[in-house]
């Protein structure tokens, strides 16, 4: 059962890299980082519209240099309606996203999950399925014919 972190929010549990559950009550919290040099985080967000959100982070996609990705906005269902995969320089960079997040969501208290480990590593080594629908709307060679291919779309397979 995970330790009582009482009114601690999910975001600073996550953001700061959480306790291990293994880690001994008074200990170092454990970390495993496998990029140190980039923080990467899944973003979990509740909003009222989320194509809307999506649509307006969309406008980031491109932005950002070295110093932040937002590889993507996805609209999902479960308890969180919006995921957004988040490569930053560091941890200031992430917090600003996650601001920009927070605007377009409308979503105070979105969950931040930082990466700690990829596998495979690196990550760009990730498979990916490409469908017939999504290699008509946007036709890179290297994904035909369509199927699961032994690298992800922009051979970021982190997010």
């Amino acid at each position: 059962m995970p330790p009582n972190r009482g009114a601690e929010s999910k975001e600073t549990r996550m953001i700061s890299g959480g306790m291990s559950e293994s880690a001994m009550p008074g200990g170092r919290p454990a970390r495993v980082q496998v990029a140190p040099e980039r923080v990467r985080a899944w973003v979990l967000a509740t909003a009222t519209d989320a194509p809307q959100a999506a649509g307006a982070l969309s406008a980031f996609f491109d932005q950002g240099g070295d110093d932040y990705v937002l590889v993507r906005a996805d609209v999902v269902e479960g308890e969180a309606n919006l995921i957004v995969p988040v490569d930053a320089a560091s941890q200031a960079a992430l917090d600003s996203v996650v601001a920009m997040i927070r605007d377009a969501t409308g979503d105070s208290s979105p969950t931040v999950a930082r990466v700690l480990s990829h596998n495979p590593d690196p990550p760009h080594r990730s498979y990916t399925f490409v469908t017939p629908g999504e290699l008509d709307r946007d036709p890179v060679d290297e994904y035909s014919p369509p199927g699961r291919h032994p690298k992800s779309p922009g051979r970021n397979g982190w997010g």
